[in-house]
């Protein structure tokens, strides 16, 4: 018997938990569909399905970005109604038309995310920020508590904006916007 630890025991010992790697009941391995395996469509009633080719079909499932701000367009994660992951589709345009629709349409419901085009007025009332807005779904205001915990930057001179009902903005180049917009971010940041 060697001294030497194994990689099992290495990494039991560097979580704290004392188990082998892959040996308890929560490991999770992602599935990977294959495009030509899989099909999205609406049923009768509107609800987003999946089927696996020559495997199962799940009546009601939903759709979620693995990677909503650096990769948006790939890794689309498919949950049953249960809350359970069954999948994930690496490349949505390998898709027929019809599943690249249904995911689409899915993920505009889910992250609705309005890009903000212009501020007209950003007012400070007993800690809570009113915007006032034009966005690319039109012109919004809304109300935003504790600027620096709902105000995320991100590299380079991005904004996304949470509002007191935890609706999402985003502000892809902050320093693009109008003089007069961006005063508006720079004089509450």
């Amino acid at each position: 018997m060697s001294d030497q630890p194994d990689d099992k025991s290495i990494a039991a010992s560097e979580s704290a938990l004392p188990v082998e790697v892959g040996s308890g009941p929560d490991d999770f391995v992602p599935r990977y569909f294959e495009p030509e395996r899989v099909r999205m469509y609406r049923s009768p009633m509107g609800a987003a399905r999946l089927e696996v080719l020559d495997e199962v079909c799940y009546a009601r499932v939903s759709v979620r970005q693995i990677l909503p701000l650096s990769d948006p367009g790939h890794y689309i994660s498919i949950w049953t109604g249960d809350d359970a992951e069954v999948g994930i589709v690496l490349d949505p345009s390998d898709l027929d038309e019809e599943s690249q629709r249904v995911i689409a349409e899915e993920l505009d419901v889910r992250y609705f995310t309005p890009v903000i085009t212009k501020i007209h007025s950003v007012k400070e009332r007993f800690g809570v920020h009113e915007w006032d807005v034009d966005t690319s779904r039109g012109r919004v205001s809304f109300s935003v508590r504790g600027l620096h915990q709902n105000v995320k930057q991100l590299p380079p001179d991005r904004l996304i904006v949470t509002d007191v009902r935890e609706n999402r903005y985003d502000i892809p180049e902050a320093g693009k916007l109008d003089h007069a917009s961006f005063q508006q971010i720079q004089r509450h940041m």
